[in-house]
């Protein structure tokens, strides 16, 4: 028979075997719809992960019983077969391959003709040898032998992701064979693929026979380790639980200790006493609450109870406030057991009282431990302290806190606390003393600064907290000297090239050009932390209302080399502290920056409007003059805001033109509200009385149009301004009527900002003004005690 198949083509995966010739498949082809599946299978950890609690058969466990893959071979293809690899075994290569190839046109499905051709392959075509150990791994996926073979070519090539997968396979057929799960997990481990390696050990640990109780415990205990660490406490109780499920008598007192340990700080108490009494010997006599909370009667402990069990116990207890029953307890450890080999488990019992909110109890147990020769340490100090401080026993916890600065004097965050505490004790200077820090050396502790800064703030010495502010941002920021650098300070260079201009600008004057302070700094705060004090600084400021120091800190961040990424939010900061402070002239310089990047941005126009709403500076009407030939859709609000302008200086023809056309064009309640205003104003500087009159009829009709205009929402704000506006005119009877309108308005907006939009309080005072003129001073007081309370 004339085998002449060794160079038909198969494709694998992008990858294609050389062959020659290629002679037409028959109805059996390689390509079956099985063998078009893809080869690499994505296995999940949460397919091999699914709970396997049930009780080991003997069938399952025993050794020695191996389950063959079932051969799709007929009787006479394995004769074939068996031919074909008696053929390779005697050298003959070139036939074997031939008779390989027969069977693979007759039975593609079938897995020995690619395993012994990827034999032939091994030694000289690595690429061939891989793609047929792929075919027959996919046709025999619970072939263990082949599906390892695979995972270390893939391992040797530095494919680690699919060598996982190779042993994911093995363990869906096999998934109490330990040794793959080992394999699995060391590669997991080389990704550093820290979740799967955890999920793979869980798996692992549901899978391991009882009869191999010490690898399931030390795993068990190895898995809870690591989930404790992540503070995944509920996964770490889930991992000890299958050993205590199906090994309950091999479990180990570690295991015990960690479980409970875990319990107590879940606070799964129930579940405690359950452990105490299942595996550790004792009895409880139990009563539920109305709320089924537990009441603990009475217990009884087992005869030489170790004592870390003794100590979870009474940290239970007092979890569980049995007030009743622990103070006894800790009465007995205290006068039977030695402090300095069981001190640790004084600090987790202390640790239980403290969060229970026993202080006076937790007090028992630590003046034993900070008289102690081996835990006089300065956590066990701080804690001291803390409960002292709790217990109102000040003098104590003063010297306790001065003992943590003397063992541990980089523990900065105690100083604030210690200060506080002084202050309790009217002792203000202490305090101060305590964060003051000299520059001796030119070191500065930036923590400790930042905490000073707290206690200043705590007690209101502005002066001092605006010195230390400074202090804190001069480690990054230049401290302007003079009004004419503030120019430069407004530029967006960078902090050099700031810093260069300034030089230059100081040189100019024959002045020390050091710009940067020269002290070194300590346990600097990230630049997250440092931003938000910076911020707590401004608020201060606006707070105060010191609004020049708050223009000065803004000022600062503008040239700060660590804010850099926070520069627009701090720009327009800058620009509110200008308005605040009515620094019209740097003011304007901002808001005209922020308007040629946010052209289209109405806020910064009412903002911009807002600053140039004075007669001071007339630069704007040149800026937009320029700007609207280079930005034409900005021609709309530069007529505003010179109509607006122009109004406020009295100039109101220009004015009145254009909120006329503007009227005209739009219909808007704004054009209308605003040629009304604009009117009224122009109607008081009139002299002849028939034009007055002329000019009193179109603003009544401008201010009733206005209000039809607005939405119902607007109803305060509309009987309010016709309230004015009559008042305005003289007409008090009809400014009455809408001022009391003002009063009855009810809707949601008012509801939800009342110190916003109401304007009750404004009409209120206006009517009061109405009677006052009119001598009717009883109604006069009656409205201002009924809406005006301060």
């Amino acid at each position: 028979m004339d085998y002449n198949i060794e160079n038909m083509p198969i494709h694998i995966e992008g990858m294609e075997l050389g062959m020659e010739s290629s002679p037409a498949p028959g109805p059996s082809s390689v390509n079956t719809d099985e063998s078009r599946t893809q080869i690499k299978q994505e296995v999940s950890e949460d397919e091999l992960s699914d709970d396997d609690d049930h009780d080991d058969s003997e069938e399952n466990e025993k050794e020695g019983i191996i389950r063959k893959d079932l051969t799709k071979l007929s009787p006479h293809l394995k004769g074939l077969m068996g031919e074909a690899n008696l053929r390779y075994a005697r050298g003959d290569l070139e036939t074997a391959k031939k008779m390989c190839f027969e069977v693979i046109r007759q039975a593609p499905d079938a897995y020995e003709s690619y395993l012994t051709l990827a034999q032939m392959y091994e030694s000289t075509n690595s690429r061939k040898h891989k793609a047929y150990l792929m075919l027959a791994s996919h046709l025999a996926p619970g072939n263990e032998a082949i599906a390892c073979s695979l995972a270390e070519l893939f391992t040797q090539d530095g494919d680690v992701d699919e060598a996982i997968k190779c042993y994911s396979r093995i363990l869906l057929k096999k998934p109490r064979n330990l040794e793959i799960h080992m394999k699995r997990m060391q590669l997991l481990e080389q990704k550093g693929r820290t979740k799967t390696l955890l999920k793979a050990k869980q798996t692992m640990l549901k899978r391991i026979s009882r009869n191999n109780h010490q690898q399931m415990v030390q795993l068990a205990m190895e898995i809870a380790a690591e989930y404790f660490e992540l503070k995944n406490y509920a996964k770490a109780v889930e991992a000890l639980q299958i050993p205590l499920r199906r090994i309950p008598k091999k479990i180990t007192r570690d295991v015990i200790n960690m479980m409970l340990e875990l319990l107590l700080i879940s606070e799964r108490l129930v579940e405690c006493l359950d452990i105490f009494t299942q595996y550790c010997g004792f009895t409880f006599d139990l009563t539920l609450n109305e709320n089924n909370a537990i009441y603990l009667n009475t217990y009884t402990l087992p005869e030489n109870v170790e004592i870390d069990l003794k100590m979870k116990f009474v940290s239970c207890l007092v979890r569980l406030r049995a007030e009743h029953l622990f103070p006894d307890l800790i009465n007995s450890v205290l006068v039977l057991d030695n402090v300095e080999t069981i001190g640790d488990l004084y600090l987790d019992v202390v640790d239980s009282l403290i969060q229970s909110n026993y202080p006076k109890e937790a007090l028992k147990l630590l003046v034993p431990l900070v008289k102690s020769q081996n835990f006089s340490l300065a956590g066990v100090w701080l804690k001291y302290a803390e409960v002292l401080t709790t217990c109102e026993m000040l003098e104590q916890a003063t010297e306790a806190y001065f003992t943590v600065m003397a063992l541990a004097p980089s523990h900065v965050e105690i100083l604030y606390p210690l200060a506080m505490l002084l202050l309790k004790q009217n002792k203000k200077s202490e305090a101060l003393e305590v964060l003051s820090q000299e520059l001796i050396g030119n070191r500065l502790d930036v923590a400790v600064l930042v905490e000073k800064m707290k206690l200043l703030k705590t007690i209101e010495d502005w002066d001092a907290y605006f010195q230390s502010a400074e202090l804190l941002l001069s480690r990054h920021c230049i401290i302007v000297k003079y009004p004419e650098e503030l120019h430069i300070n407004l530029t967006r260079d960078t902090y050099k090239e700031k810093a260069v201009r300034l030089k230059k600008m100081r040189h100019l004057r024959n002045q020390d050009t050091e710009i940067e302070t020269n002290f070194e700094t300590i346990r600097e705060p990230s630049l997250e932390e440092e931003y938000e004090v910076y911020k707590d600084i401004l608020q201060t400021a606006m707070d105060r209302r010191e609004f020049g120091v708050l223009q000065k800190f803004t000022f600062m961040g503008l040239c700060s080399k660590r804010f850099g990424k926070y520069f627009n939010e701090i720009y327009q900061m800058a620009f509110f502290s200008c308005l605040l402070n009515w620094d019209i002239f740097y003011g304007y310089t901002i808001i005209r920056d922020l308007i040629v990047r946010n052209t289209n941005n109405n806020l910064y126009w009412n903002w911009f409007g807002i600053m140039t709403s004075t007669a001071d500076d007339l630069r704007h009407i040149r800026f937009m003059d320029r700007s609207s030939y280079h930005h034409p859709e900005i021609t709309v609000n530069r007529r505003l805001i010179t109509a607006n302008h122009n109004a406020a200086m009295g100039n109101f023809i220009p004015s009145i033109n254009f909120f006329l056309k503007e009227f005209k064009r739009t219909n808007s309640a704004y054009s209308a509200f605003m040629l009304s205003v604009v009117i009224l104003s122009y109607y008081f500087q009139r002299s002849t009385r028939c034009k007055k009159k002329v000019l009193a009829e179109t603003i009544t009709y401008l201010f009733l149009n206005y209000t039809k205009l607005r939405t119902r929402f607007a109803d305060q704000e509309c009987f309010y301004n016709l309230g004015r506006m009559y008042h305005q005119l003289g007409v008090s009877y009809l400014a009455e009527y809408y001022y009391k309108k003002v009063f009855a308005v009810q809707n949601s907006y008012l509801d939800m900002y009342p110190e916003i939009l109401c304007l009750k309080r404004e009409a209120a005072y206006n009517l009061h003004c109405i009677y006052k003129k009119n001598g009717n001073f009883t109604a006069a007081r009656n409205i201002l005690f009924e809406h005006i309370i301060i």
